[in-house]
């Protein structure tokens, strides 16, 4: 007698296979080696949306995997466990992964991909720069989004010093690649105009994408948190090695902001009749503003090349150890003009920040919003209601603003290259119970 599961129609079959690889494909897998039958449909859900960590990226090049239909594929190399004082090590443990990066150059180029995500946070000087340009230079027709996200997670000392070369300037390869793009989103670093134009044709003349519609460029190198003013922004390209900012830096180093935004307001002003987002997150820190009253907020700050404008988006850990209870407090994004409070991980907080124009599948596949599928989830953050139904964990803040009935946060817009006061307000008629950040009362 025929098993029922053997009646069910491909349709079926296929939903069954997407709720299965949900979050791991360990599930999966056994599915592919069970029924001939279900190979064909099971491989359509397993290479859909690929993710290469360390382990899996030699093994998906040795095994030639790009024969598969693939629909997105994320390179994600985290920092590697090295002694970041014995350089020979390090280059024993970084150069297996750097190597099997270039022999996925002439693969990548048969397959028929919409979207390529670099994931990339290897100590510095493994930068990987000349993999990425080489795996963008053999970009196929096909992909239309694309997205580098590279900052470094250390520094082997002993290299650093002679890592003249580390890198290859990828704001050209980058340029190369923008005419064919639908959705781009970078975190570089380093960063320079030449991504947005072209020097050797006019200098200032931006570059035609005429099929861009949403643009990221994040300028923020880890969460903008109290006393974390080195090493959190991207610095402008510059041959000296002792200007790259990595995690752990404490030399504070220029923002990369102003010699980028001309290009920005060129290239906005060319390519505006298709482009929908064109925003620079950036980050503002509770020591860039030496002259301030101590307090808790630190800030992503949104600027928007569209609207000439930027938003505030005030951050900071309530939580203390808990890592999922940092508060930021977002503009809404059907009512302008107003704001509300999300409160979990960092980087899902970010997501948000960016308007959620990438987003990262509980399976670890980076992906634009437009190509989520309805069965991929997403980790998701929870507004002020929700938390405060779930943890007794409160803050000054919502106190101080619940006795006063008044937002005491700064909100836009504001001009597009403004430099925000994140000082809490202090609404007429009250004062600080005592220190600072303490619980306001009549005055």
């Amino acid at each position: 007698m025929a098993s029922p599961i053997a009646k069910l129609g491909p349709e079926i079959l296929l939903e069954i296979f997407e709720w299965l690889s949900r979050h791991d494909n360990a599930t999966l897998v056994p599915s592919i080696l069970c029924c001939r039958k279900w190979r064909q449909l099971a491989l359509s859900v397993l290479y859909s949306d690929v993710v290469l960590t360390h382990g899996r990226l030699a093994r998906f090049v040795e095994n030639r995997c790009t024969d598969h239909e693939i629909r997105s594929l994320t390179l994600r190399l985290d920092a590697l466990r090295i002694d970041p004082n014995d350089p020979s090590g390090a280059k024993q443990a970084v150069e297996p992964k750097l190597e099997a990066l270039r022999r996925l150059c002439p693969q990548i180029t048969k397959t028929k991909l919409l979207s390529l995500s670099f994931v990339i946070n290897l100590q510095y000087p493994f930068t990987a720069s000349r993999e990425i340009a080489a795996i963008l230079h053999h970009l196929p027709a096909s992909c239309e989004s694309l997205e580098i996200d590279v900052r470094y997670g250390g520094v082997v000392h002993n290299l650093a010093a002679d890592s003249q070369g580390a890198h290859l300037h990828l704001c050209d390869s980058i340029r190369a690649a923008l005419p064919r793009l639908q959705h781009l989103r970078l975190r570089l670093p380093v960063i320079c105009p030449a991504v947005f134009s072209a020097a050797e044709v006019l200098p200032g003349q931006a570059v035609r994408a005429p099929m861009l519609k949403t643009c990221i460029v994040n300028l923020s190198l880890r969460p903008p948190g109290p006393y974390l003013s080195q090493g959190v922004r991207a610095t402008s390209c510059s041959d000296d090695t002792t200007r790259v900012p990595y995690i752990g830096q404490m030399d504070e180093l220029p923002s990369a902001l102003p010699s980028v935004v001309p290009a920005l307001k060129a290239f906005a002003r060319l390519n505006s009749e298709n482009l929908e987002r064109l925003w620079v997150l950036d980050v503002e820190s509770r020591q860039q503003h030496p002259a301030a009253r101590r307090h808790p907020w630190a800030a992503w700050v949104r600027r928007d090349f569209l609207s000439d404008a930027s938003l505030p988006i005030p951050v900071a850990n309530i939580g203390g150890q808990e890592r999922d209870a940092w508060l930021a407090r977002l503009p809404s994004p059907t009512t302008p003009g107003n704001t509300q409070d999300y409160l979990s991980f960092p980087d899902v907080l970010e997501t948000l920040a960016e308007g959620s124009t990438w987003i990262t599948t509980t399976s670890g596949a980076r992906l634009p919003i437009s190509m989520l599928r309805e069965h991929q989830d997403t980790r998701r953050a929870l507004t002020k209601a929700q938390f405060r139904k779930r943890s007794r964990l409160n803050c000054v803040l919502w106190r101080n603003e619940d006795v006063t009935g008044e937002r005491l946060l700064p909100e836009g817009p504001g001009e597009l290259t403004q430099r925000w006061d994140l000082n809490e307000r202090m609404p007429s008629g009250w004062t600080r119970d005592d220190y600072v950040n303490s619980f306001m009362v009549r005055a």
